[in-house]
């Protein structure tokens, strides 16, 4: 079987994806596209997140031995997705349309997600690019945990040369308050609206923000990246207020933000790792807000003048 490889580089991490003619890297992920390296510069990367994806004739979910003490297993988009462990530490993971959960794609991700084969059966090719787009922002987010890397849930603004993110429950309005930024502040545009990378550089203690091929509703699929400026916790309110968090509310106003796998302890440390670091180092703001243009002025004049470190 002819199989395609293409190397791509999101955040400061470098993918391989592999696929068989019918399951095709660029055909199927065309968010991906701008994130393509050239092949002898991605054969030359330390190390890679290693992907092939593979047609499959099973139809039916099959049994594999979990050794979480209660399953893992969410909704969303009309999905699905349910992780398995083995007892050596390698993880299955499934996904299954909700009007046929006979039917289940996987993902078998061994050595700490770095190798990896997503199973796609027949009758699911019609919803691959879901399938394996979502495959792949939980194959990267558990691989690059323990390496300071962050998948957060926000929409990303930059200006003046810094990215500020804007996190919340859905429904909170992040998308909402970065749209007024666009419109009323001068200069600023948007990186990402739902799912940057943020990654800690372990030689620099640097923070930085990246684009991702992974931006939700919103096509916004930029291989840029700026250093963090600050982050910002909306929530709704009749006014508009801002204050700067203290380290220990900042930690807990980041860490919901972030993708993370609780039941794997090296993953999760990994994540509370890197969430302190930030969090004693990077300004953490909570904004009450009203959607409109005041609240965009407000935390665009907070936000930007906040300096490193904690607030007095």
């Amino acid at each position: 079987m002819n199989q395609t490889n293409t190397y791509y580089r999101v955040g400061p991490h470098v993918l391989r994806i592999g696929g068989a003619e019918s399951l095709e890297p660029s055909a199927l992920l065309p968010s991906f596209a701008p994130f393509v390296l050239p092949v002898e510069e991605g054969e030359k990367a330390a190390e890679v997140i290693e992907v092939d994806i593979c047609p499959s004739e099973v139809a039916a979910v099959t049994d594999v031995e979990d050794t979480f003490p209660q399953p893992v297993s969410f909704e969303w988009e009309n999905a699905r997705c349910t992780l398995r462990r083995h007892a050596d530490g390698s993880y299955r993971i499934g996904i299954a349309p909700l009007d046929n959960l006979t039917v289940e794609a996987y993902a078998d991700c061994t050595d700490r997600f770095r190798r990896n084969v997503i199973s796609l059966p027949g009758a699911l090719h019609p919803m691959a690019p879901f399938v394996v787009n979502n495959f792949l922002m939980m194959i990267y987010t558990f691989a690059t945990a323990e390496r300071g890397t962050l998948v957060v849930h926000a929409s990303v603004i930059c200006y003046e040369g810094r990215g500020y993110l804007f996190l919340g429950k859905s429904g909170t309005g992040k998308s909402t308050h970065t749209r007024l930024w666009l419109k009323h502040i001068e200069g600023s545009r948007l990186l990402n609206d739902d799912n940057p990378v943020v990654a800690l550089d372990p030689k620099t203690g640097e923070i930085t923000v990246y684009g991702t091929p992974w931006s939700g509703k919103t096509p916004c699929y930029l291989n840029e990246s700026v250093p963090v400026g600050a982050f910002v916790r909306l929530e709704q309110a009749p006014a508009n207020d801002i204050s700067r968090l203290t380290a220990t509310y900042a930690f807990a106003a980041l860490l919901p933000s972030c993708s993370c796998l609780k039941q794997d302890a090296a993953i999760y440390k990994g994540i509370i790792d890197t969430v302190t670091h930030i969090a004693t180092r990077i300004p953490v703001c909570h904004l009450k807000c009203l959607p409109d243009e005041a609240a965009a002025r407000l935390s665009m004049q907070t936000i930007t003048q906040a300096g490193g470190g904690q607030p007095s």
